[in-house]
């Protein structure tokens, strides 16, 4: 069971999170004092939920270490930053798909072809 809350997510920490969610792996965002409270909405266990409530308290940060489960539960949290990366990343991906990608593959098709027409000779 997850709780939404509401903190501050750097640019940086965005980054990170859009990486764990393009290869599926876990992360750590640690998170200031200041931080405990902003506009970016994610969804903690109750575990987490009391770390903060315990940092806040104190006046000191906390590192809050999510599980590839609990990534891809927050891409389903209303009004949190992560549906928003995500759907930057597919905006990305028919770029990716249409330009780059296939320059890739026409490389390594030449390169192929290349070396099967100097093994030919």
């Amino acid at each position: 069971m997850y709780t939404d809350v509401n903190v501050n997510i750097s640019d940086n920490q965005k980054q990170k999170v859009k990486n764990a969610l393009a290869t599926g792996t876990q992360l750590s965002l640690r998170l200031s004092h200041e931080d405990l409270v902003g506009d970016d909405v994610i969804a903690v266990t109750q575990s987490q939920l009391n770390q903060l409530k315990k940092a806040h308290q104190a006046g000191k940060g906390v590192t809050i270490k999510m599980s590839k489960s609990q990534v891809v539960h927050n891409m389903k949290v209303q009004g949190g930053f992560l549906p928003l990366l995500a759907g930057l990343a597919s905006k990305a991906l028919p770029f990716l798909t249409g330009t780059v990608l296939p320059a890739l593959g026409v490389g390594a098709i030449r390169s192929c072809q290349h070396r099967s027409a100097k093994t030919r000779r």
